[in-house]
């Protein structure tokens, strides 16, 4: 049996067994210094955990919540034109979101095949619970990498290393808990959209990276603005309601199929864990002038589409085109969450009015009439450190031994963040 073949059969471990791993390691955490120490559980820092353990490094990743390691915060997708190149260049680097996407994926496609090789972009819709697991049974199971359910209040900044550049250094972490603080050679920041993260929902403004999840601590912000002496500023970006699959008329919708011949992810792999056969559609439709009238007539009640005009942002709001482009339809694709999921996302859709507003604007689309939303979109807005401060090798460039990955980067998706 080959080793693709193993990998793609594999049964995962128990969340209960990782839990317990995790929770026997943690004890050591204290009397033991890192090479290197990774702040965030997302794309951006399971990558740079992963990365750094498999080149010999004792490495700690310190993410809020050990079960949200590897969550697709947004849209259960991976690749795309102009970012599925970036999955297959983690994977030559040995990197976990190319297998993960083989995997989790449940419709693989490959965009702009009409055109020639060079722009083709492969693409996959993922099963959310299964790309989970498979990040957290490698991560859990890599040697030399620890794992630390904690939040970081801020970074251990001493005098620097004289025969280096800099005018700081870090060594280390303190935890909010108030626990001994940790050492490290050095220290890799991947707080996605959680450094000081705020949610807004209508004219409703709330602390969060993402729903249900607390922001980091403020004080990790507040080490970076006052004892680095960094250029931090603000980005927004959203996400769509779920919709309840049932409540959605799909023979008003364009039907989707999946590459018959799924292409991996993975230079590693010859097939997908999904059979050709199993995948599922995704279905097209668009906006109406009917969409756009709910949105100019609830201008007043939503207090992040002022904001979300001005400046750049990687997911513009339906509310945001609307305005931008008037008078024309837009696309939206009705893609499913998982195997056994009764949601769809809808991408095109992102939005941060008030729910009941929501509600009225997707029974506008003729597919979406009666449909039923399971939660709500909203808004983010987090913190960003100005990237032009960082070196080539993504590390402060007054700040020895910190170095910066993902979305507090300004980056703009799952791929691009991984890839840093």
């Amino acid at each position: 049996m080959s080793h693709m073949f193993r990998m793609l059969t594999k049964k995962l471990p128990p969340m209960q067994s990782i839990l317990f791993l995790v929770t026997r390691k943690a004890s050591q955490l204290s009397t033991q210094r890192y090479d290197v120490i990774v702040v965030g559980g997302g794309h951006a820092g399971t990558e740079a955990a992963a990365a750094a353990a498999r080149v010999g490094a004792e490495t700690l990743l310190v993410t809020q919540k050990i079960h949200t390691i590897g969550a697709l915060s947004c849209n259960p997708s991976l690749g795309g034109v102009g970012k599925g190149h970036l999955v297959r260049e983690v994977d030559a680097l040995d990197g976990l979101c190319g297998r993960a996407g083989d995997w989790a994926g449940i419709h693989f496609s490959i965009l702009n095949r009409r055109k020639g090789p060079a722009v083709w972009g492969p693409r996959a819709q993922l099963d959310r619970q299964h790309y989970r697991e498979f990040i957290q049974a490698e991560l859990l199971s890599t040697p030399r990498l620890m794992v630390l359910e904690g939040s970081v209040e801020k970074l251990l900044v001493t005098d620097p290393n004289p025969e280096e550049p800099g005018s700081h250094r870090v060594t280390g972490i303190h935890l909010a808990n108030g626990s001994h603080p940790i050492s490290a050679s050095s220290v890799v920041l991947t707080t996605g959209t959680f450094l000081s993260g705020s949610l807004f929902m209508g004219q409703t403004t709330s602390p969060g990276g993402r729903i249900g999840d607390a922001p980091s601590s403020t004080g990790l912000s507040k080490t970076l603005r006052e004892r680095l002496g960094l250029r931090v500023g603000r980005l927004r970006t959203g996400t769509p309601p779920r919709i309840l699959k049932d409540s959605v008329d799909l023979s008003l919708a364009k039907l989707h199929p999946p590459d018959t011949h799924p292409a991996p992810f993975s230079f590693m792999n010859t097939h997908t864990r999904c059979k050709p056969e199993e995948q599922l559609p995704c279905y097209l439709t668009y906006t109406t002038p009917g969409v756009e009238r709910v949105v100019r007539e609830s201008l007043h009640l939503n207090c992040h589409i002022h904001q979300d005009t001005k400046g750049p942002r990687y997911c513009p709001s339906i509310e945001s085109r609307v305005l931008r482009f008037p008078g024309r339809s837009h696309q939206v694709w009705l893609e499913p969450e998982g195997m056994t999921s009764d949601l769809f996302y809808p991408q095109g859709l992102s939005m941060t009015m008030p729910p009941d507003v929501q509600l009225r604007l997707i029974r506008e689309i003729p597919a979406m009439h009666r449909a039923e939303i399971h939660t709500p979109g909203y808004g983010v807005q987090y913190d960003y450190v100005c990237p032009t401060q960082l070196s080539p090798a993504l590390q402060v460039k007054n700040t020895q031994g910190l170095f910066l990955a993902g979305q507090i980067n300004g980056t703009t998706g799952y791929e691009e963040a991984a890839a840093q």
